[in-house]
């Protein structure tokens, strides 16, 4: 009975710290850095309150903090820790961080100058915990080769991934970028710069996704505590006909589904060929090996003849409980009922929330930690900021609530690129390895694996278990299942590996793991 006692007392003391656990990664999501002149601070940790960041007008060259394509990550306690702008970063007050000037700059600063050291575009950068105190910072940017076609109107694209490293206890805890404009991916023709990052299932390490449009294809980092992983790419099948400039990717609440609005359709028109921007595609999303695979597609109205400028997509956001999906045009706003197969399933949900001469156009939408979804501005010339009260009601009945935010300080734009850091593990898969340091962690002599490394095949024996078939599975490093067979004990079998790429991989059988290396 003691015994008994004494365990249930360990599981409940376990099952309350993971709680806690999560519940603090969950605050990293508390504060949105939002606007400019100042640049102000939406707080969702008890109630929703807006103040201002204390020395916004603190000179940072090239450029001041104007957030209309930012990034933001708050620490434990709720309170903001870092935020960026897409070439700047800044700690909680403003200022900016230790060697934080020119991020997303590895191939040149022409677009960074040109624009003042801000970002106009989409999910250029976003913020992922490594381990400690320390931040990795994501970026899309140009090389100057390629912002100079884009200045000269010739050519539109963005061709470099890089990170920097920033470590908040440095500087006398002001903070420092102690590894900066560390290249990723280079030479590579992106449209755009949707990236998006969704927690693995283990809950501790990170999905990274950048859209690859003109490839068709995702390409996909594992960032883990101690390494960066891949490039590895998931090619896509259904597609589109074109890839579209302003483009998301966006992971519902519990990281099962990606929806992307990178690419359009070529309608036939009555004398030439029309271009539909308002696409979105809606994939399953495997948070255990990374896998994306196609589901559906919808197409939303686009307007070409009402407002000046065409009614063509801007945001997309899941509601919270994934059922449904938003996207943000220029001047509307449509919901799609992910459980309607439906392609034109999409309900008219609201259109300019003022007089047309007044309007910014909408711009880019997410939900809060307060379960509202706010949508962001495309001018900053207000401050006002619209929100559906309920978006996880379908039909009018979420309750669009036009310039519902309002406050004194600023001029809003939209809210920054900010993953679900409260996400956890997936309790409901089994995922292996989970880690680096489980793999090999339960060795046996009764498995013997040669030779290592290999090349062509693979020789294994299990030298026990009295004559009887065993469970063989053989795992990527990223926990990719890649085989799946069974063994004879007491004998031995080859595996033909002249298929796999060259890596590590990790073979469970009769509960034991050998690590194996493919050259």
């Amino acid at each position: 009975m003691i015994k008994m006692k004494t365990i249930s007392l360990l599981l409940l003391v376990l099952v309350s710290n993971t709680f806690l656990l999560f519940s603090q990664e969950a605050k990293r999501n508390s504060v949105w850095p939002i606007g400019f002149q100042p640049v102000v601070k939406f707080h969702f940790l008890n109630q929703f309150e807006i103040d201002t960041v204390e020395n916004y007008l603190k000179p940072v060259a090239p450029g001041c903090a104007i957030l209309n394509a930012g990034c933001a990550i708050s620490d434990f306690d709720g309170k903001l820790l870092l935020f960026g702008n897409g070439y700047i970063l800044y700690d909680s007050n403003g200022y900016g961080i230790n060697n934080g000037v020119y991020i997303n700059c590895p191939k040149g600063n022409v677009l960074a100058d040109y624009y003042g050291g801000v970002s106009l575009f989409a999910q250029s950068s976003i913020i992922l915990p490594k381990k400690g105190n320390r931040y990795y910072v994501f970026s899309t940017g140009m090389s100057d080769s390629v912002a100079n076609n884009y200045l000269n109107h010739s050519w539109s694209e963005f061709d470099v991934l890089s990170y920097c490293l920033v470590d908040m206890d440095s500087n006398n805890g002001q903070g420092k970028v102690i590894e900066k404009n560390r290249i990723l991916s280079e030479h590579q023709h992106y449209v755009n710069c949707a990236m998006s990052a969704v927690k693995h299932s283990n809950g501790k390490d990170w999905w990274l996704v950048k859209a690859d449009c003109l490839q068709n294809r995702y390409q996909e980092f594992l960032v883990k505590e101690d390494t960066i992983m891949g490039p590895y790419y998931q090619n896509i099948s259904t597609v589109g006909d074109f890839c579209t400039f302003p483009s998301q990717l966006y992971f519902s609440d519990d990281g099962t589904k990606m929806a992307s609005s990178i690419y359009g359709d070529i309608l036939n028109g009555p004398t030439s060929p029309f271009y539909y921007y308002n696409r979105v595609d809606l994939y399953d999303f495997d948070r255990c090996d990374g896998s994306i695979s196609y589901k559906q597609h919808y197409i939303v109205p686009y307007d070409t003849s009402t407002y000046a400028n065409f009614d063509f997509k801007h945001g997309i956001c899941f509601s919270p409980n994934g059922n449904l999906l938003y996207m943000i045009n220029n001047y509307s706003i449509y919901q799609i009922d992910l459980q309607d197969t439906a392609v034109h399933n999409a309900l008219f949900i609201h259109g300019i929330d003022t007089l047309l001469a007044y309007f910014p156009r909408y711009d880019l939408a997410a939900c809060a930690p307060d379960g509202k979804m706010y949508i962001g501005n495309w001018n900053g010339t207000r401050k006002y900021m619209s929100y559906i009260d309920k978006p996880n009601i379908k039909g009018l009945g979420c309750d669009f609530v036009a310039q519902g935010v309002w406050q004194p300080y600023t001029n809003l734009l939209s809210p920054p690129n900010m993953p679900n850091y409260g996400l956890g593990a997936d309790s409901s898969i089994v995922c292996w390895p989970l880690s680096s340091s489980e793999i090999g962690a339960v060795r046996s002599e009764m498995l013997v694996v040669y030779p290592n490394p290999a090349f062509t095949s693979l020789t294994i024996e299990l030298t026990s278990y009295k004559n009887r078939v065993v469970p063989l599975e053989m795992f990527s490093m990223v926990g990719e299942l890649v085989l799946k067979t069974e063994i004879q004990s007491q004998t031995n079998v080859q595996i033909n590996i002249s298929s796999f790429p060259k890596g590590v991989y990790v073979i469970r059988c009769g509960g034991a793991s050998e690590k194996v290396v493919v050259e």
